[in-house]
């Protein structure tokens, strides 16, 4: 369950820095109260520090693999794919299905009804099309 508060909270950063924060992601962390376990701590700030350092990259792949484009998307589901896509991507500490099925769950938290599917689907699409292009 503490990755899972990791991961959530490294959304809820990511969103917040779409709107322009600048704080400290360890002082957000306490803001909000989790992860507490400080292994837990370090991985939430990976995945923020890796998908703001790779975030051209990553918009990149969401307008690529968006169908309907990205314009229409939810900030939220936006910032759930960006995480998302820089975990798939970029860390490899857990089996992808299963860092999909995470972010799949996050969207059920945080999103619209609709925005599993959506998350789903994109995170899918850019694991099949990425690891061909690999």
């Amino acid at each position: 369950m503490s990755r899972r508060k990791a991961r959530v909270v490294a959304v809820q950063y990511i969103y917040a820095y779409e709107f322009g924060t600048s704080e400290n992601p360890y002082a957000f962390m306490d803001f909000v109260g989790h992860p507490k376990k400080e292994n837990d701590r370090i991985f939430c700030k990976k995945l923020i520090d890796g998908t703001i350092e790779n975030l051209e990259i990553i918009d990149r792949l969401i307008k690529k693999y968006a169908t309907k484009g990205d314009d229409i998307m939810a900030i939220i589901d936006k910032c759930i794919l960006r995480v998302g896509i820089y975990e798939l991507l970029f860390e490899n500490q857990a089996h992808p299905v299963v860092v999909i099925n995470e972010y799949v769950n996050i969207s059920k938290e945080l999103s619209t009804p609709s925005g599993k599917a959506l998350i789903n689907a994109i995170l899918d699409r850019v694991l099949k099309g990425e690891k061909n292009e690999r």
